[in-house]
């Protein structure tokens, strides 16, 4: 009801009769608010700054959005979705993932046989993925850097990221059958680029494909992604090259309150002249409502050494010729009390611990800091649904 009131007032606002629209819309509107207030300890990321201590405010995952469903007969509807990022910091900008429509947005048919659509979209892996994790990708708790190699939003057929929301996707997810539901979805060539070294127009696309099976407590699933001819080290040499991850994932919820999950992630990049990095990751989970309103979610990331000839940095990812110390871990812990059930005030801390060639940072703060240097942060944050 509330939600269609505040249609009718936006109605209103653009001179539309309002108890019209009320009447024959199915337009809602919803949205996330996070905010976070980080006290980071950055090592040596930035020495210009004279000291390695910030505080710092992030808002990574927020959003406003519009999404409306027609039902056309015989089961089947149409549908529309339009995401913006709602960053109330003030540092969001207006192209990329800050735009109007830069989140997650398509136009898509959906009914007995799945649901096609087509926009800006977490790739099915990343959907797939996101049952097992607590904390999303990004902000200081995120896994992103050390398991995908970045969180990346709004890209299109370019970049190292494997858990990305693409630009010009094409998608497909079936129906639920038993619970085990698939999908599959690939990039259109829009962002066809000639390579220095190729003869012909090398026309770059993502495919992927993601699956999840869940059984009351149970969840299984996993999801391969392929990135054709990328060029994610920018080599002048390159004439194209296959990058691919997969990535599977368990998780047990004990109590009805309590669930625990596992990750494991192993990623390729093809790259110039034979040149090959590769890095494979894992980590565990808890997330725990132990007690009304109060809640522990808490999570362990480990990265491997990255192994192949490469030597250079791909993303946050350092090649060495397979000469090691380029592993890392994530550490985080985060309390949350729940005022209702959409209104949560968290607190918690996050640490990447770098080995001595290894360069990770905790996501959504600034640049990636020396070889070798940790990073950590103290954060208290707020989040917000409507």
């Amino acid at each position: 009801m509330k939600k269609k009131l505040i249609a009718v007032a936006v109605a209103g606002a653009l001179g539309v009769p309002g108890v019209a629209l009320a009447q024959a819309s199915t337009v809602q509107i919803y949205g996330t608010l996070v905010l976070n207030y980080n006290y980071l300890d950055r090592g040596n990321a930035s020495p210009t700054v004279g000291t390695p201590m910030v505080d710092m405010f992030n808002a990574h995952d927020t959003n406003i959005g519009f999404k409306g469903e027609e039902a056309l007969g015989g089961g089947t509807s149409a549908w529309f979705q339009c995401e913006s990022t709602m960053d109330v910091t003030g540092e969001g900008s207006a192209a990329g993932s800050a735009g109007f429509c830069g989140r997650n947005s398509a136009f898509g048919m959906k009914g007995s046989f799945g649901n096609v659509f087509a926009g800006i979209w977490d790739t099915p892996m990343k959907v797939a993925m996101g049952n097992f994790r607590p904390f999303s990708t990004s902000g200081v708790y995120g896994m992103g850097a050390l398991m995908w190699n970045e969180a990346g939003s709004n890209i299109s057929n370019s970049g190292a990221s494997f858990t990305r929301r693409q630009n010009n996707l094409l998608s497909y997810a079936s129906p639920n059958i038993s619970g085990f539901q698939g999908s599959i979805a690939y990039s259109a060539t829009d962002e066809a680029t000639a390579q220095t070294d190729a003869s012909a127009v090398s026309k770059a696309r993502l495919w992927g494909i993601g699956a999840t099976y869940t059984n009351g407590p149970l969840i299984v699933g996993g999801g391969y992604e392929k990135h054709n001819d990328y060029n994610v080290a920018a080599q002048a040499n390159y004439t194209g090259g296959s990058d691919s991850a997969w990535s599977l994932g368990v998780a047990y919820t004990f109590m009805g309150t309590l669930k625990a999950s596992l990750m494991y992630v192993d990623m390729d990049y093809d790259l110039a002249a034979g040149q090959s990095l590769g890095q494979k990751s894992w980590s565990v989970h808890m997330d725990w409502a132990f007690a009304g309103p109060h809640r522990v979610r808490a999570g362990y990331t480990s990265a491997d050494d990255t192994s192949g000839n490469f030597v250079g940095n791909v993303n946050q990812f350092v090649g060495n010729n397979s000469a090691g110390n380029t592993s890392a871990e994530l550490w985080a812990l985060q309390y949350a009390y729940a005022f209702s059930k959409r209104t949560e005030l968290n607190a918690g801390y996050a640490k990447v611990n770098n080995s001595s060639a290894a360069r990770y940072r905790l996501q959504t703060t600034g640049s990636v800091g020396s070889a070798g240097e940790n990073m950590s942060s103290f954060t208290v944050g707020v989040k917000h649904t409507f």
